[in-house]
């Protein structure tokens, strides 16, 4: 026991000397900001605050060129038995003369949603789904699938997670140009 307690004794010491050796450093206090100087600070934001100008873009819009006109222009209307629904131009993949009259406004009809025009009329209306890669034209659609369009006798409308979607033309790469010899 008076190993330990002269240990203890000895190692206080040690650490005294330490502290003692080392000067105490002084911390800066600040005073708390108040809700006061908060609100003074917001005022002269407030009042220094410059607006941007902006400047026209140089050249020519290209957004405005390709940005079509109304929604009515970017789509067909198909409408039947008095209700009427649009769908993107190009979703119509099939269009049976006898049902070629149904596309297109006609008078009185009320417009409502796809997937209420189509549980209205799937006796007339076949959705068709389709990759988003075939949509985006990346992809042709199977030969399998355009053959049974020849056969179907119903409006067959492509269709992407349960909503109508324009099927866009298959891009063909560009053939490289041959350097002349």
């Amino acid at each position: 026991m008076k190993v330990s307690t002269l240990i203890f004794t000895a190692f206080s010491a040690v650490l005294a000397g330490q502290a003692g050796a080392q000067a105490p450093q002084q911390q800066v206090m600040r005073d708390a900001v108040t809700h006061e100087d908060l609100v003074a600070q917001a005022r002269k934001a407030a009042q220094e605050k410059i607006v941007p100008t902006f400047k026209p873009p140089v050249g020519e819009d290209r957004v405005a060129l390709t940005r079509p006109k109304s929604l009515l222009e970017s789509s067909d209307i198909i409408c039947f038995s008095g209700m009427a629904t649009l769908v993107p131009k190009g979703a119509i993949l099939h269009t049976p003369k006898g049902v070629a009259s149904r596309i297109g406004m006609q008078d009185g009809a009320r417009f409502v949603s796809w997937g209420d025009f189509l549980n209205a009329n799937r006796g007339w209306i076949v959705a068709s789904s389709v990759s988003r890669a075939q949509a985006e034209g990346q992809e042709a659609l199977s030969e399998a699938l355009v053959k049974t369009f020849e056969k179907e006798a119903r409006l067959v409308v492509a269709v992407f997670n349960e909503g109508p979607i324009s099927v866009l033309p298959v891009k063909t790469p560009a053939a490289p140009a041959t350097a002349p010899k």
